[in-house]
C-alpha cells in the first residue's frame, strides 16, 4: 500500500490511492475518480468539473458502502487530454469519512495477504507432491519401478456462498460471489458503485470446483 503523505495545509495524513466517485449538484451529477484523499480533502479526476468555490455533493465508494459529504472546489484544471483535477475541501469534518477509510485499508491488506496466501498454495502442494529419488538397486537386483506418488489431500471447500470484496492493481474495487451449484461452482463479479442502467455482471462463469473458482477471480483482478 501506498505510505501515506501529509497534507501541509492541515497535517492531515493524504493517501494516494483511487476509488470511485459521484459528484455534483441536484440539477447535474458527474462520475469520477479520487486519486488521493485525507481527513480533510481530496483529489478527483473526472471528464467533467465544477468552477471554484463550487459547494458540491460528494459520493466516495468504499468497498464496504458510499459516503456522503459537502465539500467546496478549491481550484480546477490540469488532468490529461480526457480529464479534469479538482481539488475539494470538506465544509465540516466527517467522522464517517475517517471509520469507512480505516476499514477500507484493513480489506486491502485482508485482500492482499490471502491473494499471496492462495498463490503459495498451488506451489507448496505440488512440492508435496513430488516423488523423492529413487535410491540406486544394487548391481545384482532387478531396477524396481518406483512407486507413484500420493496426491497431496485437498482443502476442504466450503459449504455456503463465499462473498469478496476486492480491489485490482489499478484501483478498481470488485464484489464477488462464488456459489456451489450441482454443476460445480458459479462466480460472479461486479464492479464498485454500480454504474445506473447497467444491470449484468462484468463476470459470470461456472467453474468445476471452488479451487478453481479462486483462480479465476485472481486472474480477473490481475487482468482489471
Amino acid at each position: 500500500m501506498t505510505t501515506p503523505e501529509v497534507d501541509k495545509r492541515k497535517g492531515k495524513p493524504r493517501i494516494k490511492r483511487r476509488l470511485s466517485v459521484r459528484f455534483g449538484t441536484d440539477a447535474k451529477m458527474c462520475g469520477g475518480t479520487v486519486v488521493d484523499i485525507s481527513e480533510g480533502g481530496m483529489r478527483i479526476e473526472s471528464p467533467e468539473s465544477f468552477p471554484k468555490n463550487s459547494v458540491i455533493t460528494v459520493f466516495v465508494q468504499f468497498p464496504r458502502h458510499s459516503v456522503r459529504l459537502r465539500a467546496r472546489v478549491i481550484w480546477s484544471g490540469g488532468g490529461g487530454s480526457s480529464s479534469v483535477g479538482m481539488g475539494l475541501a470538506l465544509t465540516q469534518p466527517e467522522p464517517s469519512l475517517k471509520r469507512a477509510y480505516a476499514e477500507w485499508v484493513a480489506e486491502v491488506k485482508q485482500a492482499v495477504a490471502e491473494a499471496h496466501a492462495a498463490e503459495a498454495h498451488p506451489a507448496a502442494a505440488a512440492q508435496a507432491a513430488a516423488p523423492a529419488p529413487a535410491a540406486l538397486p544394487a548391481m545384482a537386483a532387478p531396477l524396481a519401478e518406483s512407486p507413484a506418488p500420493t496426491p497431496a489431500p485437498r482443502a476442504p471447500e466450503p459449504q455456503g456462498p463465499v462473498r469478496r470484496r476486492l480491489e485490482s492493481r489499478q484501483g478498481q474495487s470488485y464484489e464477488a460471489l462464488l456459489e456451489r451449484q450441482t454443476e460445480g461452482w458459479r462466480l460472479t463479479i461486479v464492479q464498485l458503485p454500480r454504474q445506473l442502467g447497467i444491470g449484468t455482471p462484468d463476470l459470470e462463469s461456472t467453474c468445476p470446483d471452488y479451487a478453481s473458482a479462486e483462480k479465476a477471480l485472481r486472474e480477473f483482478v490481475r487482468a482489471h
